[in-house]
């Protein structure tokens, strides 16, 4: 019996890179003051974001990057944090009302007011959001506008807003 000359596939190196962080003293002490729990925190961080994606098309998923473009990093996404949906809805808003975002991206940006309907129908579902679910959108768009994300996002195309998609770029990033 000859055994057939398969090419072996090369083992898929694991990503074991070190990160540092600096919690607040108080959460440290609240998960539990290690690294093993802060590790755990982690993880149980990851499964609340996996499981809470909210349910968003192509186009009010670009329209969020679009706005949270000028909050990133900034007091916006702490006041996300805080105060969940509500602040995230009153960028919604006011995205359309000063900036017409919403003709941009569900009508046509000549005629204004033409994506007034679809960006009253993502403010409700944001309104509706969960903390978690904000937090997801906060995790996603900060990836987009993350160099990573800029060098290999084509918003046409690419569901940059999905885990999968997000783990495999940040995966090759690494490699």
């Amino acid at each position: 019996m000859t055994k057939s000359k398969e090419p072996k596939s090369k083992p898929r190196r694991q990503a074991n890179k070190q990160i540092t962080v600096y919690p607040d003293p108080t959460d440290r002490y609240i998960v539990g003051g290690n690294t093993p729990a802060m590790h755990r925190a982690i993880a149980c961080w990851a499964i609340e974001l996996k499981n809470n994606m909210p349910e968003l098309d192509r186009a009010e998923w670009n329209f969020l990057a679009d706005v949270l473009n000028s909050s990133y990093d900034t007091d916006l996404l702490m006041e996300m944090t805080v105060h969940g949906s509500g602040a995230l809805a009153l960028e919604v808003h006011d995205a359309q009302l000063y900036s017409q975002t919403g003709d941009k991206w569900f009508g046509n940006q000549l005629d204004k007011g033409s994506g007034q309907e679809a960006t009253n129908r993502l403010l409700e579902k944001v309104q509706a959001m969960t903390w978690q679910q904000c937090q997801y959108i906060r995790t996603a768009t900060n990836f987009f506008w993350s160099k990573i994300g800029m060098d290999r996002i084509d918003y046409h195309k690419d569901e940059w807003w999905t885990l999968p998609y997000r783990v495999q770029v940040l995966r090759e990033a690494e490699e």
